[in-house]
Formats: structure tokens, sequence, C-alpha cells
């Protein structure tokens, strides 16, 4: 298991109640490397996360399929691991979250 820094993220929805970041991976992350994400830094709530879903390219730059990442969240940051399947791919990850706290109850 392997801890990534080096990813691209791009905001979809600067500025915005809803916040919709993408984080791109190198061609070089494993089964059970693990993605940090700060929520605050791109202006989700700690406690507004709405969705991560992760797509892994099979086929460089060319066949995308969604894979089931699992998360948790501690402390506001938000903690990515790669499924089992496949290794040395590029990864993207989707997260959806609120500026605000969720209103659950």
């Amino acid at each position: 298991m392997t801890a990534i820094t080096d990813i691209d993220v791009t905001e979809a929805a600067p500025n915005a109640g809803l916040k919709r970041i993408f984080v791109q991976t190198r061609d070089t992350v494993d089964a059970a490397d693990t993605i940090a994400i700060t929520l605050k830094t791109y202006g989700i709530h700690p406690t507004g996360l709405l969705a991560v879903n992760g797509y892994v390219h099979t086929t460089s730059n060319s066949v995308i399929t969604s894979e089931s990442v699992t998360t948790a969240v501690s402390s506001g940051v938000l903690t990515i691991t790669i499924p089992g399947g496949t290794d040395n791919d590029v990864r993207v990850i989707e997260i959806i979250g609120r500026a605000v706290a969720n209103d659950t109850t």
C-alpha cells in the first residue's frame, strides 16, 4: 500500500454551494494504494461529502470502467483506497460535496 501524492485535481464547480472535483492519478497506481484529500481545501464541509465515484483506465486513454473505491473521512480528510483488480493504471476519482454541513436528520 502506497500513499499517492502525485495527482492532478480539477474543480468542476468553483465558487458554488455544490462542489465537484476530479482527482487524476498517474499510471503507476496499484490496488490498495491510498489518496488523502483535505476536503476544506476544495470548499467541501467536513460533513458535507455526498458521493465518491471511482474510474480506472484499463487501456491507456481508451477503455474506462467504474470501480468501487473504499472511503473514510477523519478530521476533514477523505482517504480513498484503490480496490483490488489492476495495477499500474490511471485512476480518476470524482468527489461531490456541499460547502455546508449535510442535514441528514
